[in-house]
Formats: structure tokens, C-alpha cells, sequence
């Protein structure tokens, strides 16, 4: 990973953090989205002084010993997914805020984003805990990098990226965002689609006809579509 990623993940990201969870306490009073936003900013600081800070852990590389086999250079597909969920994730509280009303801002919307960034969560800490030390931020191949074909592995092959969509369209759901929705088709889904094919490129090399055979049987990001 870069020097400049690394810079943006320990100290600009932190910063952001910090004015996601000051979204989130503004929104509170009328929307219960307001307490992700609140929980995603505090969780995140907490564990950059947890993880890095106090453990002295590289939580953006995966556990496995030795260098990279095979590797993204530049993170294009990091900062392109960092663009997608930024957009997604701020714009719209900021419209729920600021903007006047384009959807309806009622129950039914605010508790059916609820509803999707719950299931969000429940995928992406699945897949997370399934992968275990196979996980990178940084797109990489190490000596030891098991093909996971269980858990949610077994119904789609990027299960972890479901989990950013299924939240980021909560969250514009929930605050009833036109913004927030349109940010999450036109800027993470097309980067979230990128970051699969640079991935996958490493994975058809290093494993060859196992992953063409789990590719065959197995859909990338939507169960029987795609």
C-alpha cells in the first residue's frame, strides 16, 4: 500500500470519521439513521488507536506472513471505493439536512434504510469473520492465501462489497436522499465493480482452475445474476 493511502487511512479518515459522527448526532433527533452514522464514526477512530496505535497492526494487510505474490499497484481500486463510499455515505445526511425534500421523509423510509444497512452490516461482518486472515484492504496475494468458498462465499463470490451496497443504499433510503441513492449507482456501484475485476484478475493467477471452477458455479456480487 502506498504511503499516501496509508496517510489518508491514519489521519484524514479519522478526521472524516469524526464529522460522519457529528452527522449522525445532528440527524438524531429525527432520524434513528443517526445512530450508524454516530457508531461508524466512533468505531472507526477507536480502532485506529486500538489496532494501530496501541497493537501496532497494519489492519489494512492481511495477517499472512511475507511480501505479496501478486499485488494492485497505485490502489486505484481503493481510492476509487473510498470516492463511492464517501459519496455515499455523506451526501446524504447533508441533503437530509440542508436540502429541501425530494422523497418522502417519513417512518416507512427512515425504518426501511434502517432495514437495509442492518442486513449490510450482518454481511459484511460475515464475510469479514469468514475470510479471517485472508482479508487485505490493499488488493494482494500472499504464500497461504486460502480460495474461501464458505459461509456467504458460498452463495456469491464478494460478499463483503454486497454488505457496502446493501449500506450505502440504506443510508440513502433512510434519509430519503436522491443524492445519496444516485451516489451509490453512479459512483460506488461502478467501483465496487472495478475493485471486483482487479481482484479477481490476481485470483484467476494465482489459483488458477479452481477459481475458473468456483467462478462457473458461484455469481460475483448478486446470488443467480451477476
Amino acid at each position: 500500500m502506498s504511503l499516501i493511502a496509508k496517510f489518508f487511512i491514519l489521519v484524514i479518515a479519522p478526521i472524516l470519521a469524526m464529522l460522519l459522527a457529528l452527522l449522525g448526532v445532528e440527524t438524531l433527533p429525527t432520524n434513528p439513521l443517526g445512530w450508524f452514522l454516530l457508531l461508524v464514526g466512533v468505531v472507526y477512530i477507536a480502532g485506529v488507536v486500538i489496532v494501530y496505535v496501541i497493537r501496532r497492526e497494519r489492519f489494512w494487510e492481511s495477517p499472512l506472513n511475507g511480501s505479496p505474490i501478486l499485488e494492485e499497484h497505485g490502489d486505484r481500486s481503493l481510492w476509487f471505493i473510498t470516492l463511492g463510499m464517501l459519496a455515499a455515505f455523506y451526501l446524504s445526511p447533508i441533503d437530509y439536512i440542508y436540502l429541501p425534500a425530494c422523497l418522502p421523509r417519513n417512518a416507512w423510509m427512515s425504518f426501511s434504510g434502517v432495514g437495509l444497512v442492518a442486513l449490510g452490516i450482518v454481511q459484511f461482518v460475515w464475510a469479514r469473520r469468514v475470510l479471517g486472515t485472508n482479508y487485505s484492504g490493499h488488493v494482494s496475494v500472499k504464500v497461504g492465501h486460502s480460495l474461501v468458498q464458505n459461509g456467504p462465499y458460498h452463495f456469491i463470490r464478494h460478499p463483503a462489497y454486497l454488505g457496502y451496497l446493501l449500506m450505502a443504499l440504506g443510508i440513502g433510503l433512510g434519509y430519503s436522499s436522491l443524492a445519496g441513492l444516485a451516489s451509490t449507482f453512479l459512483l460506488l456501484l461502478p467501483s465496487l465493480i472495478y475493485r471486483i475485476k482487479v481482484e479477481e484478475k490476481l485470483l484467476f493467477r494465482y489459483f488458477g482452475e479452481s477459481y475458473r471452477q468456483y467462478a462457473i458455479v458461484v455469481k460475483r456480487l448478486i446470488p443467480c445474476i451477476w
